[in-house]
């Protein structure tokens, strides 16, 4: 009977470390830990760190077209979904958001690999994330001095596509480049069928170091901040079986400034439209925006301007936004109330309507 409970001891000392109930001095496993804050619960485990969001962003409009009796009408503009982080290492990253307003949910699915090891000179992207083009479409909906984007941005920063993507941070991280090959059809069309690949590049200087995709100046820096970009864009459509059946050619650049509390936006586009027969059409738009924190991270206003011509060989057809807007900040872009009034006119159809929103934003 002793050698049997001998035999039993020793087995159970074997096994305890095995199974996770004995640790060796000086190696215990970190615990896991869940937190949260401004908006975001993290989890952090020995290999993996997980971070889990929703934005919530419900927005009444009020519409005075001309012609046509006022409108007032709510929604939920976006509800998202997002789960991002790193796994096996902090080099492999991941991120997944889902969009619950829209009938395609699924709006980023993707993962990246730092090959510099955490320093960012050369990243990996591959999946469904936003194309490298557009400064104020690559800046989330949910960082926004306006509502929403410019009628510029809307017409030639056309948002996410499947691809793989090169890009780096590189001078201290006063230059970020990032380069990519997409199915050119937008986002969740799974396959190319044009056997022709988008191409976006774009260059961004940062003399005074990295400025993040957010605008406003909730904080006054007390130093300035300044990005210069420029980019371009080639989407070959001809041949495939959409109905925009051309090649798009697209050149752009942008400005942003931002110091004390004063915050300057502006980008450029020219773009040429090649159908599969016909003539090439020539269009631009010039966007500009501007505002100051009147309040830190209290209360912001803000002005833009936008014009927009469709066609440059045909007089008469642009398009101009003027807005002017009203921020208030209960936990920065996290948790806010957005509210703007803009002008939309249209010289082709000779007409000016006004749009007023209210936003109200919600990250948990």
């Amino acid at each position: 009977m002793k050698t049997v409970r001998k035999l039993a001891t020793t087995l159970a000392l074997l096994l305890l470390p095995v199974l996770g109930f004995s640790q060796s001095p000086g190696h215990d496993a970190p615990r896991p830990a869940l937190v949260w804050k401004d908006g975001k619960t993290r989890l952090q485990f020995e290999k993996a760190h997980l971070e889990l969001s929703n934005r919530m962003q419900l927005r009444f409009t009020l519409q005075d077209n001309e012609g046509s009796p006022t409108v007032g009408s709510f929604r939920v503009r976006r509800f998202k979904t997002k789960l991002e982080g790193w796994a096996y290492t902090p080099d492999l990253t991941f991120e997944l958001q889902l969009n619950w307003a829209e009938d395609k949910p699924l709006e980023d699915a993707n993962v990246a690999y730092d090959c510099s090891h955490g320093k960012k000179l050369f990243v990996i992207k591959a999946g469904q994330f936003k194309v490298p083009f557009g400064r104020q479409e690559l800046t989330s909906a949910g960082n926004q001095q306006f509502v929403d984007r410019s009628i510029v941005s809307n017409r030639f920063a056309r948002g996410r596509d499947l691809g793989l993507q090169l890009s780096g941070l590189g001078w201290g991280g006063k230059l970020d480049w990032r380069l990519g090959a997409f199915n050119g059809a937008g986002r969740n069309a799974t396959t190319n069928d044009n056997g022709k690949l988008q191409v976006d590049a774009r260059i961004t200087f940062q003399p005074f170091g990295e400025v993040k995709l957010s605008e406003g100046d909730l904080e006054h820096t007390p130093n300035p901040r300044l990005a210069l970009a420029v980019q371009y864009e080639n989407n070959d459509r001809r041949g495939s079986a959409a109905a925009a059946n051309s090649k798009l050619e697209t050149w752009g650049g942008d400005a942003t400034f931002a110091w004390k509390g004063l915050f300057f936006f502006s980008e450029f586009f020219t773009g040429e439209e090649t159908p599969l027969s016909g003539p090439s059409r020539r269009s631009r738009g010039l966007s500009v925006q501007g505002g100051y924190t009147l309040v830190p991270a209290k209360v912001e206003l803000a002005l833009r301007y936008a014009v927009l011509d469709p066609s440059r060989g045909a007089p008469g057809d642009r398009r101009y936004e003027r807005g002017i807007a009203a921020n208030l900040f209960f936990n920065k872009h996290v948790h806010k109330l957005q509210a703007d009034l803009r002008q939309l006119e249209d010289q082709r159809l000779k007409r000016r309507d006004w749009e007023f929103r209210l936003q109200y934003q919600l990250i948990f």
